[in-house]
């Protein structure tokens, strides 16, 4: 196999642990074995945590989420991931691009989930990013554990759930908000369960969309009330990418010379309902850009459309709409759950081996595609972009509007993958789901 980094190869041979390269035949074929997919008690994660009293590590297997009350409970501290800085710190000092799940390279307090202990071998990072892993016999990896703390820090992931009705997603939803809301403000969920109203500029755009009478002129008014939405409207016009020759001077130009009825009536309302809810001031690793997010999102979705052949082509605004509200519960659970978004953004921060997904619905019963789509429900919003906050990270859906559904995952993946290999994007790549929670289905049809 490749050279692994040297401190690793010194414990393993100061330990005398006998160790062979990973197949990545083998290796895919035990992480699609099992589900959920794309994770296996097999292979093994190292998690940088800290507290008042300094840095510890725990060994997770990739199948079960490191919950941070069952660690606070054993050992009464407060832990936090390592930010990307200190991560990286870590990394520099030790000459190494990932860590294996073998305590001795560190020597920090080491905490081992029991679950880890229960496999016939592990696969563990070799320790250079790109390359093989490596293959440990539990019999010997059991040596390594003598000085480390075994218990039962983590719970399993739950299975993925099945399809169901956006009905369903808003009693999800109502039973949430009830369960996590003190009970001296119970009786007025009974009158208003804290979802935000439809925004006036939204509901006058949705009136236009099924107005068979409304035209460029209808909609450059509607827009033109609100100069915000102008100037962006305006913006977007006015971009190179669209190479328009002479000055755009008014929204009506706009729609009419450049951009069209389509992707100017979804392009508001998505600036419209994206102002119905503030952005959250924290998210995992601190800030989320969630706007830069949206629209690098959107934009590759309108951009996989053009690829697709005209017979089966989506709306190419309604696709860019998808794209610009994908992350919309990010927004939903910031609003709605504040104590509960900040528990969850931790154990994001604390779990970097498995999609928020899971964490979501383990600390709060749903996630946050369910709260976008029961909202939009509520709001009465198309169709077309209720499936397509639902199921995009279904890449097994193939029911009504799946096409909307399929574009946002693919972009939401690509871009996810494409900020972690660009190192000025690290500190803000944990913020797009990754890993997949499901390998895609071929059901785009370019």
């Amino acid at each position: 196999m490749s050279a692994i980094p040297a401190v690793v190869q010194k414990i393993l041979e100061d330990w005398r642990i006998p160790y062979s390269a990973a197949d990545d035949k083998e290796l895919f074929e035990i992480m699609q074995s099992n589900p959920p997919a794309s994770y296996s008690s097999k292979v093994a994660y190292n998690v940088f945590l800290k507290d008042e009293l300094g840095q510890v590590q725990v060994l997770v297997p990739g199948d079960r989420m490191l919950d941070l009350t069952q660690l606070s409970h054993a050992f009464g501290r407060q832990f936090t991931a390592l930010s990307v800085d200190e991560l990286d710190l870590l990394k520099a000092r030790y000459k190494i691009d990932q860590f294996p799940a073998i305590p001795q390279i560190t020597e920090m307090e080491t905490m081992i989930d029991q679950a880890l202990l229960r496999e016939q071998e592990l696969f563990v990072y070799s320790g250079e990013e790109g390359k093989n892993w490596i293959k440990i016999p539990m019999s010997e990896f059991r040596a390594l554990t003598t000085s480390s703390h075994v218990g039962n820090y983590s719970t399993p992931l739950r299975p993925d759930q099945p399809e169901q009705g956006s009905d369903q997603d808003l009693d999800d939803v109502h039973s949430a908000i009830r369960q996590f809301t003190p009970l001296r403000i119970k009786q007025r969920l009974e009158e208003t369960l804290d979802l935000p109203p439809l925004p006036e500029v939204a509901r006058k755009i949705i009136e236009l969309r099924v107005d068979p009478e409304a035209d460029s002129k209808s909609l450059a008014t509607t827009i033109e009330v609100d100069p915000g939405m102008s100037a962006q409207v305006l913006s977007w016009a006015r971009s190179p990418y669209y190479g328009t020759r002479g000055e755009i001077k008014s929204v009506e130009e706009a729609v009419i010379r450049v951009l069209g009825f389509d992707l100017v009536i979804n392009l508001a309302l998505g600036l419209a309902l994206g102002r119905s809810l503030a952005v959250p001031k924290e998210g995992p690793h601190g800030y989320t850009p969630f706007w830069k997010q949206a629209v690098m999102t959107a934009a590759l979705c309108g951009e996989l459309v053009r690829k697709i052949e005209p017979a089966g082509r989506p709306s190419q605004g309604m696709a860019y709409l998808s794209g610009l509200l994908h992350n919309f519960g990010f927004l939903i659970l910031g609003q709605i759950f504040p104590p509960q978004f900040s528990l969850i953004n931790r154990h994001i921060e604390a779990n970097p081996h498995i999609n928020r997904f899971y964490i979501e619905n383990y600390l709060l019963g749903m996630s946050r595609e369910q709260c976008a789509a029961a909202l939009m429900m509520q709001w009465q919003m198309p169709g077309e972009l209720i499936a397509s906050l639902r199921q995009m990270h279904n890449a097994d859906y193939d029911g009504d509007y799946s096409g909307y559904a399929n574009l946002p995952y693919v972009a939401v993946n690509v871009v996810s993958v494409t900020a972690r290999q660009k190192s000025f994007q690290s500190r803000y790549s944990h913020a797009w789901d990754y890993p997949p929670r499901t390998p895609l289905k071929s059901r785009i049809p370019w």
